[in-house]
């Protein structure tokens, strides 16, 4: 059996049908999670447009083999633009070594407002072999439905092949949280889920849930490898890393 397209992703994400050259295949109409828009809600640490601007001149200058979207996680973990703060350089630097990356995380960021950048310039003049895709958290934290989350997601990897038709996607499932509420079920583990159902067998994705290794062996969340109720520490960093990197230098090889 032949990998399942990009096409075939839309669908499952009942995305509009193509109507003419100019059609967003990968917005769902109306729906908050896959309409681009800017933001600025960590401001107190970072501006946001500033940030993007230093990823346009970085790519005029700069043409990595990989790049790695996502939130705070991402922006505050290392690498270059470099960020105000940096939480786990040791981690990155092991996890990078040898490899050409650009960090595209930006602090709060939700799907929304990484659709906005793709769509603003971020992955024009680059030819990366792998895009890393790390992005949600920030949904759950809003009236925002599991469903519409992944599909939030999933445009995100359309937009991106897209943009790069060449270049392998490694997507990672929400990562874990700290301050999950255990008396309902996990908004993170049910997006998780609907990733794994929607993008099985895609051709040129690859899709890896980590939370596992941030979890005991009753299922609970390792606060060891967290700082706060959402963020990881340097020793969440190093496995993150570690498992990142194991599956992500097979892909651009």
């Amino acid at each position: 059996m032949s990998p399942r397209s990009f096409k075939g992703l839309l669908l499952t994400i009942q995305l509009a049908a193509l109507t003419g050259a100019a059609a967003e295949l990968w917005m769902v109409p109306g729906l908050v999670t896959t309409t681009p828009v800017t933001q600025n809600r960590d401001k107190a640490i970072y501006d946001w447009e500033t940030r993007h601007g230093e990823i346009l001149k970085r790519n005029a200058a700069f043409k990595p083999d990989v790049v790695v979207f996502g939130d705070s996680i991402i922006h505050y973990w290392a690498g270059e633009p470099r960020a105000p703060l940096v939480w786990g350089a040791d981690a990155w630097a092991r996890c990078f070594e040898g490899i050409q990356v650009t960090n595209l995380g930006f602090g709060w960021d939700r799907t929304e407002n990484v659709l906005w950048r793709i769509e603003h310039g971020e992955l024009d003049g680059i030819e990366p072999k792998a895009v890393v895709i790390h992005i949600g958290t920030n949904n759950t934290a809003v009236d925002h439905s599991p469903e519409d989350i992944a599909s939030g997601i999933e445009a995100v990897c359309v937009r991106v092949h897209e943009r790069l038709p060449k270049a392998r996607v490694l997507l990672l499932g929400i990562l874990t949280r700290k301050d999950e509420k255990p008396q309902r079920p996990s908004i993170t583990e049910k997006v998780n889920q609907l990733l794994s159902q929607h993008v099985a067998g895609i051709e040129r994705i690859t899709y890896r849930d980590f939370g596992a290794h941030f979890r005991n062996a009753d299922t609970t969340p390792n606060a060891k490898l967290f700082s706060d109720g959402v963020h990881v520490n340097a020793d969440g960093y190093a496995v993150l890393g570690e498992n990142i990197r194991r599956e992500l230098l097979p892909l651009i090889r």
